[in-house]
């Protein structure tokens, strides 16, 4: 009689849990009590959780379970979700049927979707003072999708968005073999912070393996805007990262990653971080307004930067560090503090190439090759508005066909630099056309053009500066040498004085036309200058207690004189000569007589 009546019960509870199916709930005492028990163990312990699987819901708290839900498919929506678990779990705000708030960590067990759609407009998820009563969405070999609706942190009272400080704000994660996608929505206030937050709980976050896309999508005010880490051939378009605690994008170790119209604004540290991910090609990338760089990229090779856009990052606009074989191209830059393009870190090789760069206030610099790198080229593309247009440490660089105006130095190399080429580039304007140090080497110019620098054109201290072709000018002197050179077809001109050798400086020069306003050659003390097959033009050709040689058909003479000026002085002498005849003339003539009833004679 007791076994029948156990049998009896069974089913009793058997029917009762059926019927409760129907309605879409059942008691606590169902089937998959353990694994949702290890699945609460495992997400940290949380305050309240739901467990999304195939066909059924668990409500735990406290890691019991106190509910069940069975949808009766593994595709859920919100929607379903607020008018089935109860306003404590998630539930739809009074008078608000479209707002729907989450009070519980979500988690999507494999095999399983979550779908957000616009007939929940607007999602709130609470923050929660601890970590362990905060919200958050995340699974692994499950999708979440997110269709045109706007997910938002708000206090646990909801009165208001919640802090950043806030050591429960929600997440949302997706980890290996999973799907999360974004489409005309908005992601605000998520993400912690603090010693006990991970890297996946930062925001929102595309962990190793997973899966995914966002379009048309902005992600404002988290901690970190969105990351992708380790994550595989995830769609990014139109997507906007804003108002970011730390950095604004972050795309680290992914694999097979479609970019465009990437934009990151107005975030705590750098707009778009890239590293770990060899030969990734991103195309239109544009920051603002960033507390760190625009754009930095880190630890990896073949990467290429298509037309990327940095105004006004505060930490610089593109920074490169051990970045090898990458290639930034067309790049358009407004700088106020920083470097435009900052390359720098052990063996990075880059090539900069047609950029267009534009300082304010005297920024610092336009192009940065620190030392240490492996080699750079700045190839075509204008600078312009900078402290030091080129500032050149590094070793193995070439400069071609670029174009300097208007920055206070054109182009300084020093440091320990080796080995750094010049050619075929012109600098207008400032006050140094081409600023060399002592302590670099192997220092060529070939072709460069440097006009209307209101001090020096070019100023080296380098041992065994070789300069071919071009033509070089300074306010003060055209060229300005503190160490041996070789210069070779250089004009020199449009100068007070042409050429300055400090004291024992050896220098030569072949085919030079020197022509200067003062002093054409200036050799201080135990200096010489050889000379071949030059030319030398100035009031003074030679001056100073150095030794000029001339060999072959070099020539020394006065500059030309200027009959343009020689003309405007005679016809302004010639008109002084006329009005004092004018007035000699009519010195003896009687002043005209009024008439006696005139009286205004003024």
């Amino acid at each position: 009689m007791k076994t029948v009546h156990r049998f009896g019960a069974a089913a009793a509870a058997l029917s009762a849990v059926l019927a409760a199916g129907v309605q879409g709930s059942a008691p606590a005492a169902a089937v998959g009590l353990p694994e949702d028990v290890a699945a609460w163990q495992r997400t940290g312990q949380p305050d309240k959780l739901m467990v999304l699987r195939p066909r059924s819901v668990s409500l735990l708290s406290h890691g019991v379970v106190v509910r069940q839900l069975y949808p009766g498919t593994p595709s859920v929506s919100l929607g379903w979700l607020a008018a089935n678990a109860g306003r404590e779990w998630i539930g739809s705000e009074p008078g608000r049927p479209s707002t729907v708030r989450i009070r519980t960590a979500v988690l999507l067990a494999p095999d399983t979707i979550l779908r957000i759609d616009d007939r929940t407009k607007k999602v709130l998820l609470t923050a929660g003072k601890t970590a362990k009563s905060g919200t958050w969405i995340s699974g692994s070999r499950a999708a979440l999708d997110v269709d045109s609706t706007t997910l938002a942190s708000v206090t646990e009272d909801g009165s208001s968005p919640a802090p950043a400080s806030a050591p429960g704000r929600p997440y949302l994660s997706m980890g290996a073999g999973g799907r999360m996608d974004f489409r005309n929505a908005t992601v605000s206030g998520f993400g912690r912070i603090g010693s006990s937050a991970t890297a996946d709980q930062s925001g929102v976050t595309w962990a190793r393996g997973s899966t995914g896309s966002a379009t048309r999508t902005t992600f404002q005010d988290n901690h970190t805007g969105l990351r992708l880490a380790g994550s595989q051939n995830v769609s990014l378009k139109n997507v906007t990262a804003t108002g970011a605690v730390e950095d604004g994008i972050v795309l680290k170790g992914d694999r097979g990653t479609k970019a465009s119209g990437l934009t990151a604004e107005s975030n705590g540290r750098t707009g778009i971080a890239l590293g770990g991910t060899d030969h990734r090609t991103l195309n239109g990338l544009s920051t603002r307004d960033n507390d760190g760089a625009g754009i930095k990229a880190t630890l990896q090779r073949g990467l290429r930067l298509n037309n990327p856009a940095s105004h006004f990052d505060m930490g610089g606009g593109i920074d490169l560090a051990s970045c090898r074989q990458c290639v930034v191209h067309k790049a358009a830059v407004e700088s106020s503090s920083r470097a435009a393009v900052r390359v720098s870190g052990s063996d990075s090789t880059v090539s900069v190439r047609e950029p267009e760069l534009t300082g304010h206030n005297g920024s610092e610099p336009g192009i940065l090759l620190a030392e240490g790198i492996g080699g750079a080229t700045v190839s075509g593309g204008s600078l312009s508005g900078f402290d030091r247009g080129i500032g050149i440490t590094g070793s193995r660089v070439r400069i071609e066909r670029t174009s300097l105006s208007a920055n206070r130095t054109g182009i300084a190399i020093g440091g320990g630099a080796d080995r750094v080429a010049l050619r075929d580039v012109r600098v207008d304007g400032g006050e140094t056309g081409v600023l060399v140090s002592g302590a670099t080497r192997h220092i060529t110019l070939n072709g460069v053009r440097v006009s209307e620098a209101s001090r020096k054109g070019l100023a080296s201290s380098s041992p065994g500066l070789k300069v071919t072709g071009g033509a070089l000018s300074g306010g003060t002197t055209a060229v300005d040498l503190g160490a041996s050179a070789r210069l070779e077809n250089v004009s020199i001109g449009s100068s007070h004085r042409g050429m300055h050798l400090a004291e024992g400086v050896r220098a030569s020069g072949k085919s030079l036309d020197v022509l200067a306003e003062r002093q054409g050659i200036d050799a201080d003390a135990r200096s010489l200058l050889d000379l071949t097959d030059s030319r030398v033009r100035a009031p003074v050709a030679l001056d100073g207690d150095g030794e000029v040689k001339r060999h072959g058909k070099t020539e020394v003479s006065l500059p030309p004189f200027p009959w343009l000026g020689f003309a405007a002085l005679v016809a302004l002498a010639l008109a002084v000569v006329l009005q004092t005849l004018h007035h000699v003339r009519h010195r003896g003539t009687p002043r005209p007589k009024v008439a006696g009833h005139v009286e205004n004679t003024a």
